[in-house]
């Protein structure tokens, strides 16, 4: 389809308008998406207003605090529930109901957005609505969807995802669009190996989430009263990844670290948590907090963030924001991909369970060991995803030079 031949508001030389559009909302920040999708919100409002529509209901109805930001719910709690766009679509796609369109349309005709970013293949069946609507048109890939389809494959071979249904769509998206981004080089050369058209796509790294919270001095260690180790993991509890990820380390990993440290507990955190996970909360030492407000108090009492993913795509923000708190981050490689981390340095890595559990008890039982590694990854993701650097990759993403024009 070719590319409109759509106006510039008057004053675009002095001011950018951005429209992004999710499934879930971006305020208040659970998951990593969320934090993903405010994050970059907020480097976008350094250049001008910007709206961050959901097709779900705003589950709370305050604003952020950056008053060039508001959040929209294009879909209203209670509402009738309405025909959904399309009369076919494939596993992954999200279900967008006919009255978020018409929501939709009529945010863009009165806000008159510059730009508009649509997260993921998983609401393709808005990109041809908004196709005329704008002249700059950005498919935020938080993920390749099919490379993570062809993952789960091997988690949960009983969930069998459509990976050529995955890719078809992620050609027919590329199309339609006049940039992708992606969070990793990774993942930029699976979707270029995909891809039969010569659209730009940029990397736009995953950046350090929540960082007004942060103290840029790296925190003292967490105290031990409560329990040592405290394990953390966080992520949105109603992914299959992090589901499969959850599972394994409340009855796997943390027994095995139990057996040395019996004190040790492990906090899951997260949106959405599935009826299986929600069921690990019975188990010994671990504990579920859904939906939590704010991880900041989680992080600054946690010892340890165990991420042992074995599918998953673009690059995980909560190692980030472990790491900036201070907090060693125990992973699989794939969990870590993308970040370009020191393994053995700023972060320990492994494919088997129970050697994430050895590294987890070598770890705290080193206290020098651990101190430096939480100093070691402190300094490399405030350098590598820190402002300045994500604020770089957005603003040419965004197609803006050097003065924001």
């Amino acid at each position: 389809m070719e590319r409109p031949d759509y106006p510039s508001r008057a004053g675009a030389d002095t001011e950018r308008r951005t429209l992004i559009v999710s499934f879930d909302p971006a305020f208040p920040s659970v998951s990593g998406a969320d934090l993903r999708n405010f994050n970059n919100a907020s480097l976008a409002a350094e250049y001008g207003p910007v709206r961050l529509a959901s097709i779900r209901p705003l589950g709370d109805p305050s604003q952020p605090s950056d008053a060039r930001i508001h959040a929209v719910g294009l879909t209203v709690d209670g509402e009738p529930r309405s025909a959904s766009l399309g009369w076919w679509r494939i596993a992954g796609e999200n279900r967008i109901p006919r009255t978020a369109l018409v929501r939709l349309r009529s945010l863009v005709q009165t806000f008159k957005p510059d730009t508009i970013v649509v997260e993921g293949t998983g609401l393709f069946k808005l990109l041809r609505p908004l196709r005329p609507l704008t002249k700059h048109l950005i498919l935020d890939m938080h993920n390749v969807e099919s490379d993570l389809a062809a993952q789960l494959r091997h988690v949960r071979p009983a969930r069998f995802p459509a990976v050529l249904g995955f890719r078809r769509l992620e050609r027919k998206a590329q199309s339609l669009v006049d940039r992708v981004w992606v969070c990793s080089d990774q993942d930029r050369k699976r979707l270029m190996a995909l891809s039969r058209h010569k659209v730009p796509i940029d990397v736009v790294p995953n950046g350090i989430p929540n960082i007004e919270n942060i103290p840029q001095a790296m925190p003292i260690e967490a105290a031990t009263g409560g329990g040592f180790p405290a394990i953390l993991f966080v992520g949105h509890l109603g992914y299959p990844p992090n589901v499969d990820a959850a599972e394994r380390l409340a009855g796997t990993i943390l027994p095995r670290i139990r057996q040395i440290l019996p004190e040790a507990r492990l906090t899951l955190a997260g949106r959405s948590p599935k009826a299986g996970v929600r069921a690990l909360a019975r188990l010994p030492g671990v504990e579920l907090v859904e939906d939590p407000e704010e991880v900041a108090p989680l992080l600054s009492r946690a010892h340890l963030s165990i991420v042992p993913l074995k599918a998953g795509g673009g690059t995980r923000i909560k190692i980030l924001e472990a790491m900036a708190w201070g907090v060693p981050v125990i992973a699989t490689p794939l969990a870590a991909e993308g970040l370009d981390l020191v393994e053995n340095d700023e972060v320990l890595l492994s494919t088997s369970d129970e050697r994430l559990a050895e590294m987890a008890v070598e770890l705290c039982l080193d206290p020098e060991r651990r101190a430096r590694q939480r100093m070691r990854a402190h300094q490399a993701v405030w350098a590598r995803f820190g402002p300045q650097a994500i604020r770089d990759t957005v603003r040419a993403g965004l197609g803006l030079d050097e003065d924001g024009k």
